[in-house]
Protein backbone atom coordinates (compact mmCIF):
# COMPACT_ATOMS: atom_id res chain seq x y z
CA UNK A 1 0.00 0.00 0.00
CA UNK A 2 3.10 2.64 -0.72
CA UNK A 3 1.94 5.78 -2.41
CA UNK A 4 4.67 8.88 -1.26
CA UNK A 5 3.57 12.09 -0.94
CA UNK A 6 0.16 13.75 0.13
CA UNK A 7 -2.76 11.80 -0.90
CA UNK A 8 -4.00 15.78 -2.23
CA UNK A 9 -7.55 15.26 -1.73
CA UNK A 10 -7.45 11.76 -1.47
CA UNK A 11 -6.36 11.78 -5.35
CA UNK A 12 -5.05 8.19 -5.21
CA UNK A 13 -4.99 5.80 -7.42
CA UNK A 14 -7.47 3.21 -7.71
CA UNK A 15 -5.41 0.31 -6.81
CA UNK A 16 -4.33 2.00 -3.89
CA UNK A 17 -7.82 2.85 -3.21
CA UNK A 18 -8.84 -0.67 -3.10
CA UNK A 19 -6.00 -1.99 -1.07
CA UNK A 20 -6.93 0.67 1.63
CA UNK A 21 -10.50 -0.63 1.43
CA UNK A 22 -9.54 -4.77 2.01
CA UNK A 23 -7.17 -3.50 4.37
CA UNK A 24 -9.99 -1.66 6.56
CA UNK A 25 -12.02 -4.96 6.12
CA UNK A 26 -9.47 -7.17 7.08
CA UNK A 27 -8.23 -5.31 10.33
CA UNK A 28 -12.18 -4.96 11.70
CA UNK A 29 -11.95 -9.23 11.09
CA UNK A 30 -9.35 -9.55 13.19
CA UNK A 31 -10.31 -7.70 15.61
CA UNK A 32 -13.74 -9.11 15.85
CA UNK A 33 -12.04 -12.80 16.07
CA UNK A 34 -10.47 -11.32 19.22
CA UNK A 35 -13.01 -11.44 22.20
CA UNK A 36 -13.21 -8.47 24.17
CA UNK A 37 -15.93 -8.54 26.95
CA UNK A 38 -15.15 -5.55 29.29
CA UNK A 39 -17.34 -7.43 31.99
CA UNK A 40 -14.82 -10.22 32.08
CA UNK A 41 -11.58 -7.95 31.52
CA UNK A 42 -11.16 -9.46 28.65
CA UNK A 43 -9.35 -6.80 26.45
CA UNK A 44 -6.20 -7.94 26.43
CA UNK A 45 -5.95 -10.16 23.44
CA UNK A 46 -7.08 -7.21 21.42
CA UNK A 47 -4.45 -4.41 23.04
CA UNK A 48 -1.50 -6.66 22.68
CA UNK A 49 -2.91 -7.38 18.88
CA UNK A 50 -2.80 -3.77 18.11
CA UNK A 51 0.18 -2.32 19.80
CA UNK A 52 1.77 -5.12 16.95
CA UNK A 53 0.17 -3.72 14.63
CA UNK A 54 2.16 -0.44 15.05
CA UNK A 55 5.30 -1.95 15.84
CA UNK A 56 5.29 -3.97 12.42
CA UNK A 57 3.96 -0.17 10.78
CA UNK A 58 7.01 1.36 12.45
CA UNK A 59 4.56 3.62 14.49
CA UNK A 60 5.53 4.62 17.95
CA UNK A 61 2.89 2.83 20.41
CA UNK A 62 2.88 2.07 23.73
CA UNK A 63 0.36 -0.21 26.67
CA UNK A 64 -0.83 1.92 29.42
CA UNK A 65 -1.81 -0.22 32.41
CA UNK A 66 -5.31 0.08 34.00
CA UNK A 67 -5.39 -2.88 36.18
CA UNK A 68 -3.88 -6.42 36.07
CA UNK A 69 -4.06 -7.45 32.78
CA UNK A 70 -5.67 -4.56 31.62
CA UNK A 71 -4.16 -1.52 29.44
CA UNK A 72 -5.04 0.78 27.10
CA UNK A 73 -2.80 1.48 23.47
CA UNK A 74 -1.84 4.76 22.55
CA UNK A 75 0.17 5.46 19.24
CA UNK A 76 1.35 9.02 18.09
CA UNK A 77 2.28 10.33 14.86
CA UNK A 78 4.35 13.73 14.65
CA UNK A 79 2.64 16.35 12.48
CA UNK A 80 3.27 19.12 10.42
CA UNK A 81 2.03 21.50 13.08
CA UNK A 82 3.82 20.57 16.20
CA UNK A 83 1.50 22.72 18.04
CA UNK A 84 -1.72 21.04 17.27
CA UNK A 85 -2.79 17.37 18.06
CA UNK A 86 -6.07 15.97 16.84
CA UNK A 87 -6.80 12.85 19.28
CA UNK A 88 -8.61 9.78 17.60
CA UNK A 89 -10.76 8.13 20.92
CA UNK A 90 -12.21 4.43 20.44
CA UNK A 91 -12.84 1.78 22.68
CA UNK A 92 -11.22 -1.59 22.32
CA UNK A 93 -14.40 -3.01 24.61
CA UNK A 94 -17.42 -4.82 23.61
CA UNK A 95 -20.70 -6.16 25.85
CA UNK A 96 -20.91 -9.75 26.23
CA UNK A 97 -22.35 -11.79 23.05
CA UNK A 98 -25.34 -12.81 24.33
CA UNK A 99 -26.81 -15.95 23.61
CA UNK A 100 -24.84 -17.37 20.88
CA UNK A 101 -27.38 -19.79 19.75
CA UNK A 102 -29.53 -16.65 18.35
CA UNK A 103 -26.59 -15.09 15.80
CA UNK A 104 -27.28 -16.14 12.44
CA UNK A 105 -23.14 -16.05 12.17
CA UNK A 106 -21.08 -16.77 15.34
CA UNK A 107 -20.33 -13.52 16.54
CA UNK A 108 -16.76 -13.76 17.03
CA UNK A 109 -16.79 -15.15 13.20
CA UNK A 110 -16.46 -11.56 11.45
CA UNK A 111 -18.05 -13.64 8.62
CA UNK A 112 -18.84 -11.27 5.70
CA UNK A 113 -22.22 -11.66 3.89
CA UNK A 114 -24.05 -8.70 1.60
CA UNK A 115 -21.79 -6.57 1.96
CA UNK A 116 -22.04 -6.70 5.90
CA UNK A 117 -19.55 -7.83 8.22
CA UNK A 118 -20.97 -9.18 11.13
CA UNK A 119 -19.91 -9.48 14.99
CA UNK A 120 -19.65 -8.49 18.20
CA UNK A 121 -18.04 -5.04 18.41
CA UNK A 122 -18.13 -4.64 14.10
CA UNK A 123 -20.07 -1.32 14.31
CA UNK A 124 -19.86 -0.58 18.58
CA UNK A 125 -16.54 0.00 17.85
CA UNK A 126 -13.72 -2.08 16.27
CA UNK A 127 -14.97 -0.85 12.71
CA UNK A 128 -13.83 2.70 13.69
CA UNK A 129 -10.99 1.60 15.29
CA UNK A 130 -9.81 -0.65 12.65
CA UNK A 131 -10.41 2.23 10.27
CA UNK A 132 -8.18 4.49 12.29
CA UNK A 133 -5.12 2.01 12.45
CA UNK A 134 -5.63 1.80 8.78
CA UNK A 135 -5.46 5.76 8.54
CA UNK A 136 -2.44 5.65 10.41
CA UNK A 137 -0.41 3.14 8.67
CA UNK A 138 -1.34 4.36 5.23
CA UNK A 139 0.30 7.51 6.67
CA UNK A 140 3.65 5.90 8.08
CA UNK A 141 3.83 3.38 4.97
CA UNK A 142 3.67 6.32 2.29
CA UNK A 143 5.92 8.68 4.64
CA UNK A 144 3.08 11.24 4.65
CA UNK A 145 3.06 13.61 7.86
CA UNK A 146 -0.30 14.15 9.34
CA UNK A 147 -1.04 17.98 9.30
CA UNK A 148 -0.81 18.30 13.15
CA UNK A 149 0.07 15.35 16.12
CA UNK A 150 -1.89 12.44 15.62
CA UNK A 151 -2.75 10.62 18.54
CA UNK A 152 -4.75 7.38 18.58
CA UNK A 153 -5.97 6.76 22.13
CA UNK A 154 -7.59 3.24 22.29
CA UNK A 155 -8.92 2.78 25.60
CA UNK A 156 -10.73 -0.50 28.25
CA UNK A 157 -14.32 -0.67 29.88
CA UNK A 158 -15.96 1.77 28.16
CA UNK A 159 -19.10 -0.39 28.06
CA UNK A 160 -18.28 -0.97 31.88
CA UNK A 161 -17.03 1.98 34.19
CA UNK A 162 -14.85 3.77 32.04
CA UNK A 163 -11.71 2.57 33.52
CA UNK A 164 -9.80 2.79 30.75
CA UNK A 165 -10.37 6.52 29.86
CA UNK A 166 -10.31 7.82 33.75
CA UNK A 167 -6.74 6.16 33.64
CA UNK A 168 -5.50 7.68 30.53
CA UNK A 169 -7.30 11.44 31.40
CA UNK A 170 -5.56 11.92 34.48
CA UNK A 171 -1.86 11.71 32.69
CA UNK A 172 -2.89 13.39 29.05
CA UNK A 173 -1.47 15.30 26.99
CA UNK A 174 -3.49 18.88 25.83
CA UNK A 175 -5.48 18.07 22.53
CA UNK A 176 -6.62 20.73 20.24
CA UNK A 177 -9.43 18.42 18.16
CA UNK A 178 -10.81 15.35 19.63
CA UNK A 179 -12.70 12.82 16.70
CA UNK A 180 -14.31 10.06 18.64
CA UNK A 181 -15.02 7.35 16.43
CA UNK A 182 -18.20 5.97 17.53
CA UNK A 183 -20.77 4.77 15.20
CA UNK A 184 -22.47 7.92 13.51
CA UNK A 185 -23.09 5.88 9.80
CA UNK A 186 -20.54 8.88 9.00
CA UNK A 187 -22.67 11.41 9.70
CA UNK A 188 -21.00 14.52 11.68
CA UNK A 189 -22.49 14.38 15.99
CA UNK A 190 -21.59 17.54 17.41
CA UNK A 191 -22.95 16.04 20.69
CA UNK A 192 -24.90 13.96 23.18
CA UNK A 193 -27.06 14.16 26.57
CA UNK A 194 -24.84 12.82 29.32
CA UNK A 195 -25.81 9.87 31.69
CA UNK A 196 -25.92 9.31 35.34
CA UNK A 197 -27.23 5.93 36.91
CA UNK A 198 -28.29 6.19 40.44
CA UNK A 199 -29.21 3.39 43.15
CA UNK A 200 -31.68 4.72 45.86
CA UNK A 201 -32.04 2.50 49.11
CA UNK A 202 -34.87 3.37 51.53
CA UNK A 203 -34.69 1.44 54.90
CA UNK A 204 -37.42 1.26 57.21
CA UNK A 205 -39.35 -1.12 60.05
CA UNK A 206 -40.27 -4.35 59.65
CA UNK A 207 -43.84 -5.54 61.20
CA UNK A 208 -46.39 -7.85 60.65
CA UNK A 209 -49.10 -6.27 58.58
CA UNK A 210 -51.98 -6.80 61.75
CA UNK A 211 -49.70 -4.42 63.15
CA UNK A 212 -48.26 -2.01 60.36
CA UNK A 213 -48.84 0.65 62.31
CA UNK A 214 -45.40 -0.55 64.50
CA UNK A 215 -43.82 -0.65 60.88
CA UNK A 216 -42.00 1.69 58.42
CA UNK A 217 -42.94 1.17 55.09
CA UNK A 218 -39.72 1.04 53.00
CA UNK A 219 -41.66 0.47 49.82
CA UNK A 220 -43.93 3.64 50.17
CA UNK A 221 -40.84 5.46 50.51
CA UNK A 222 -39.78 3.96 47.36
CA UNK A 223 -42.69 4.74 45.28
CA UNK A 224 -42.86 8.35 47.57
CA UNK A 225 -39.19 9.09 45.55
CA UNK A 226 -40.53 7.66 42.49
CA UNK A 227 -43.30 9.87 42.05
CA UNK A 228 -41.29 13.04 42.68
CA UNK A 229 -39.24 11.25 40.28
CA UNK A 230 -41.88 11.53 37.61
CA UNK A 231 -42.75 14.73 38.34
CA UNK A 232 -39.23 15.94 37.62
CA UNK A 233 -39.29 14.57 34.64
CA UNK A 234 -42.42 16.59 33.41
CA UNK A 235 -40.69 19.53 34.61
CA UNK A 236 -37.45 18.07 32.65
CA UNK A 237 -39.10 17.52 29.44
CA UNK A 238 -40.38 21.19 28.99
CA UNK A 239 -36.81 22.52 28.72
CA UNK A 240 -34.76 21.85 25.03
CA UNK A 241 -31.82 22.73 23.54
CA UNK A 242 -30.10 22.61 20.03
CA UNK A 243 -28.68 19.21 19.65
CA UNK A 244 -29.21 17.37 22.61
CA UNK A 245 -33.07 18.28 23.21
CA UNK A 246 -34.51 17.77 26.78
CA UNK A 247 -33.28 16.42 29.91
CA UNK A 248 -34.45 13.33 31.47
CA UNK A 249 -34.92 11.42 34.74
CA UNK A 250 -36.63 8.20 35.32
CA UNK A 251 -37.60 5.12 37.60
CA UNK A 252 -36.16 2.67 35.65
CA UNK A 253 -35.91 -0.18 38.70
CA UNK A 254 -38.01 -1.21 42.05
CA UNK A 255 -37.37 -3.81 43.82
CA UNK A 256 -38.44 -4.40 48.33
CA UNK A 257 -40.38 -7.03 50.24
CA UNK A 258 -39.86 -10.56 51.61
CA UNK A 259 -43.48 -11.94 52.25
CA UNK A 260 -46.71 -10.55 51.70
CA UNK A 261 -47.94 -10.24 55.29
CA UNK A 262 -44.60 -8.62 56.38
CA UNK A 263 -44.13 -5.11 55.93
CA UNK A 264 -41.02 -4.39 54.35
CA UNK A 265 -37.62 -3.04 55.72
CA UNK A 266 -35.90 -2.39 52.68
CA UNK A 267 -36.83 -1.54 49.04
CA UNK A 268 -34.65 -0.24 45.87
CA UNK A 269 -35.43 2.08 43.00
CA UNK A 270 -32.89 2.53 40.09
CA UNK A 271 -32.58 6.13 38.23
CA UNK A 272 -31.74 6.96 34.91
CA UNK A 273 -30.54 10.53 34.22
CA UNK A 274 -30.52 12.05 30.94
CA UNK A 275 -28.02 15.64 31.21
CA UNK A 276 -27.66 18.56 28.48
CA UNK A 277 -25.40 20.79 28.18
CA UNK A 278 -24.78 23.36 31.16
CA UNK A 279 -26.09 20.51 33.19
CA UNK A 280 -23.18 18.35 35.94
CA UNK A 281 -22.75 15.32 37.47
CA UNK A 282 -23.06 17.49 41.15
CA UNK A 283 -26.42 19.60 40.08
CA UNK A 284 -27.76 16.38 39.17
CA UNK A 285 -26.46 14.44 42.17
CA UNK A 286 -28.02 17.37 44.46
CA UNK A 287 -30.93 17.51 42.74
CA UNK A 288 -31.86 13.54 43.46
CA UNK A 289 -30.33 14.06 47.19
CA UNK A 290 -33.06 16.79 47.56
CA UNK A 291 -35.80 14.56 46.43
CA UNK A 292 -34.63 11.95 48.84
CA UNK A 293 -34.49 14.51 51.83
CA UNK A 294 -37.82 15.16 51.29
CA UNK A 295 -39.13 11.37 50.74
CA UNK A 296 -37.16 10.95 54.74
CA UNK A 297 -39.09 13.43 55.91
CA UNK A 298 -42.18 12.96 54.76
CA UNK A 299 -42.27 8.94 55.03
CA UNK A 300 -39.83 8.48 57.90
CA UNK A 301 -37.49 6.10 56.08
CA UNK A 302 -33.77 6.13 55.91
CA UNK A 303 -32.48 6.68 52.47
CA UNK A 304 -29.22 6.57 50.97
CA UNK A 305 -28.14 7.46 47.34
CA UNK A 306 -24.96 5.87 45.43
CA UNK A 307 -24.15 7.04 41.64
CA UNK A 308 -23.34 3.80 39.91
CA UNK A 309 -22.80 6.18 36.73
CA UNK A 310 -21.54 9.34 35.61
CA UNK A 311 -20.81 10.43 31.82
CA UNK A 312 -20.75 14.05 31.08
CA UNK A 313 -22.66 15.93 28.20
CA UNK A 314 -20.59 17.34 25.17
CA UNK A 315 -21.23 19.69 22.36
CA UNK A 316 -19.53 21.40 20.18
CA UNK A 317 -20.86 24.56 18.32
CA UNK A 318 -20.72 23.62 14.69
CA UNK A 319 -19.53 26.73 13.83
CA UNK A 320 -16.43 26.46 15.22
CA UNK A 321 -13.28 26.23 12.83
CA UNK A 322 -12.71 22.85 13.43
CA UNK A 323 -16.75 21.27 12.70
CA UNK A 324 -16.56 24.15 9.54
CA UNK A 325 -13.16 22.07 8.43
CA UNK A 326 -14.41 18.38 8.94
CA UNK A 327 -17.72 19.06 7.80
CA UNK A 328 -15.84 20.72 4.35
CA UNK A 329 -14.19 17.07 4.52
CA UNK A 330 -16.82 15.31 4.39
CA UNK A 331 -18.81 17.00 1.65
CA UNK A 332 -15.85 16.52 -0.32
CA UNK A 333 -16.45 13.16 0.51
CA UNK A 334 -20.13 13.18 -0.74
CA UNK A 335 -21.10 12.64 2.91
CA UNK A 336 -23.83 14.11 4.71
CA UNK A 337 -22.11 17.24 7.12
CA UNK A 338 -25.56 17.96 8.58
CA UNK A 339 -24.73 18.49 12.32
CA UNK A 340 -26.75 16.17 14.86
CA UNK A 341 -26.35 14.34 18.02
CA UNK A 342 -25.22 11.34 18.94
CA UNK A 343 -27.65 8.67 20.09
CA UNK A 344 -26.25 7.78 23.34
CA UNK A 345 -23.77 8.61 25.57
CA UNK A 346 -20.38 8.54 24.86
CA UNK A 347 -16.54 9.39 25.71
CA UNK A 348 -17.13 12.72 23.84
CA UNK A 349 -18.44 14.28 27.38
CA UNK A 350 -15.45 13.06 29.27
CA UNK A 351 -12.78 14.50 27.03
CA UNK A 352 -14.08 17.61 26.21
CA UNK A 353 -14.37 17.93 30.55
CA UNK A 354 -10.75 17.11 30.35
CA UNK A 355 -8.92 18.20 27.81
CA UNK A 356 -11.50 21.68 26.65
CA UNK A 357 -11.21 20.71 23.11
CA UNK A 358 -13.74 20.92 20.13
CA UNK A 359 -14.73 17.69 19.61
CA UNK A 360 -17.08 15.34 17.03
CA UNK A 361 -18.78 12.13 16.84
CA UNK A 362 -17.94 10.44 13.64
CA UNK A 363 -17.70 6.79 12.39
CA UNK A 364 -19.24 3.42 10.79
CA UNK A 365 -21.76 1.99 11.46
CA UNK A 366 -25.14 2.25 12.86
CA UNK A 367 -25.75 2.92 17.10
CA UNK A 368 -28.73 0.91 16.16
CA UNK A 369 -26.80 -2.22 15.74
CA UNK A 370 -25.09 -1.76 19.18
CA UNK A 371 -24.80 -4.73 21.48
CA UNK A 372 -27.59 -6.66 18.95
CA UNK A 373 -27.75 -10.12 17.99
CA UNK A 374 -25.90 -9.94 14.15
CA UNK A 375 -24.19 -7.17 14.74
CA UNK A 376 -22.64 -5.52 11.60
CA UNK A 377 -21.05 -2.62 10.13
CA UNK A 378 -21.36 -2.33 6.12
CA UNK A 379 -18.35 -2.75 4.32
CA UNK A 380 -18.91 0.29 2.19
CA UNK A 381 -18.72 2.44 5.55
CA UNK A 382 -15.41 1.04 6.09
CA UNK A 383 -14.08 1.92 3.15
CA UNK A 384 -15.53 5.78 3.34
CA UNK A 385 -14.52 5.91 7.28
CA UNK A 386 -10.25 4.78 6.04
CA UNK A 387 -10.31 7.47 3.53
CA UNK A 388 -12.04 10.28 5.46
CA UNK A 389 -10.33 9.68 8.59
CA UNK A 390 -6.79 10.35 6.21
CA UNK A 391 -8.05 13.48 5.29
CA UNK A 392 -9.00 14.55 8.75
CA UNK A 393 -5.63 13.67 10.11
CA UNK A 394 -3.69 15.33 6.59
CA UNK A 395 -5.49 17.86 6.05
CA UNK A 396 -7.49 19.79 9.01
CA UNK A 397 -4.98 21.94 10.29
CA UNK A 398 -3.22 22.15 6.70
CA UNK A 399 -2.70 25.47 4.99
CA UNK A 400 -6.48 25.64 4.07
CA UNK A 401 -8.05 24.02 7.05
CA UNK A 402 -7.96 25.37 10.95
Amino acid sequence: MGEKGLPGKMNMREDIRTALHQRAEQVTAALIRLESDSMQGHEGAVADWILQFFETAGIQAEKQECAPGRYNVIAELPGRRSDRTILFSGHIDTVPLGDESLWHFPPLSAQKADGKLYGRGTCDMKGGIACSMCAAEYLAANQIVPSANFRLVYDVDEENTNLGLRTYLKTAAPADFILVGEPTNLRLAVGHRGVMAFTAEFFGKSAHVGQAALGVNAIDGALCAAEKIRRLEQALSQRTQEYLGSPSIFTTQISGGKKVNVIPDYAQIRVDRRLIAGETPESCTAQMQKILDETARETGCRTKPTVTTSCPPGLSRPELPELTAAAALLREQKLNDTPEAFGASCEMGMLQAALGAPAVILGPGSIEQAHQIDEFVTCSQLHEAAELYIRIFTELFDEGGV
